[in-house]
């Protein structure tokens, strides 16, 4: 409840200080298997550029520090999550946080009878990326390392996201994704890879989707395709969505 409070009050009193360096998201992302399931998010964070300066979309030179909450729920499953970003040049950056998750809801594609679906799952991470364009092209890379803690530790712990098992208690995880994409004005065609791998089970999923992207005023619209086949399911087609609305505009590039 206090974590709670605490990512509340951060989040409105961003909207109160819109006019200083705070900024604010607010969306809705889901996917279609193995199962239908989508969630509402908000993000809020604190720009600080510590050299170089930020006055139009073309400026890359600068540093930022950027503290961000964020608050995430699809009724069953809720999370926050605490974190920090720092950029030495606008487009490299790294990050480290900690995310609490909540679930109350047995997955139909997991027998939860064996493994632990609900309870409090912790999560504290640390990440790199980083993202380069020339001619409209762009690519963006991410490589994550995420310390999982089960609510139990004798049972596997379930990654719903990703459709793997971990072992008892606690594990390590290592994402990698790479978006490979060209913009056409407003619009964005490209490419998503995604890994994701249990450095203890050894379990892992793998993906790839084509991606197609709109931005209408302040909210950016995003659709994918692809296929996907993890350690629990064969391969298979899923698509993706997202809606992401900027409130108030964040002074990191991506």
């Amino acid at each position: 409840m206090r974590v709670a409070f605490i990512l509340i009050t951060f989040l409105a009193c961003s909207t109160l200080w819109g006019k200083t360096n705070f900024d604010l998201s607010l969306g809705a992302q889901g996917r279609s298997a193995p199962s239908i399931g989508a969630e509402v998010y908000a993000e809020s964070g604190y720009n600080l550029v510590w050299w170089g300066e930020k006055k139009s979309k073309r400026d890359v030179l600068y540093g930022l520090i950027r503290p961000s909450l964020a608050l995430s729920s699809s009724g069953v499953i809720n999370s926050g999550k605490a974190e920090i970003e720092f950029f030495p040049i606008s487009f490299l950056g790294f990050a480290a946080g900690r995310q609490f998750i909540h679930s109350n809801y047995e997955f139909p594609f997991f027998n939860c009878d064996e493994i632990v679906c609900k309870g409090m799952y912790e999560r504290n991470f640390v990440e790199a990326k980083m993202a380069l364009g020339a001619k409209g092209w762009v690519a963006v890379a991410h490589y994550k390392v995420d310390v999982l803690e089960a609510p139990r530790d004798n049972q596997q712990m379930a990654d719903w996201r990703n459709i793997i098992l971990g072992n008892p208690g606690r594990e390590v995880q290592i994402e990698k994704k790479l978006i490979l994409a060209k913009a056409f004005g407003n619009e964005l065609v490209g490419v998503m890879i995604e890994n994701v791998q249990f450095q203890g089970s050894r379990e892992r999923k793998e993906s790839f989707a084509g991606i197609y992207q709109m931005r209408h005023r302040d909210t950016n619209y995003m659709i994918g395709l692809g296929a996907y086949h993890t350690s629990q399911e064969p391969m298979g087609a899923i698509i993706y969505f997202r809606i992401n609305h900027i409130s108030i505009p964040s002074l990191k590039l991506f």
